[in-house]
C-alpha cells in the first residue's frame, strides 16, 4: 500500500456483524478480515489498495474513512 492512501476502516457502532459480509465477497485484494462470524472485521492495512469499494458496497454504511 502506498503511504499517502487514506484506508478505509469499520465503524463498530454501525457494523451488523452480518454472517455473510456482502463487502468481503466484493473486496478484490481480501483485505476486509473477520475471523469469527460474532467478531468485528479489520481491513488489513497491508494488503489494502483503498480502492474503496467496500465504503460502497455496505449496506449499512459501516465502512468509513475519517
Amino acid at each position: 500500500m502506498r503511504q499517502n492512501y487514506r484506508v478505509p476502516h469499520v465503524d463498530a457502532d454501525k457494523c451488523k456483524l452480518c454472517q455473510r459480509c456482502p463487502v468481503r465477497a466484493k473486496c478484490k485484494t481480501r483485505a476486509l478480515v473477520q475471523f469469527d462470524a460474532y467478531e468485528l472485521p479489520y481491513i488489513d492495512r497491508d494488503i489494502c489498495r483503498a480502492c474503496l469499494t467496500c465504503v460502497d458496497e455496505c449496506p449499512f454504511r459501516a465502512i468509513v474513512i475519517e
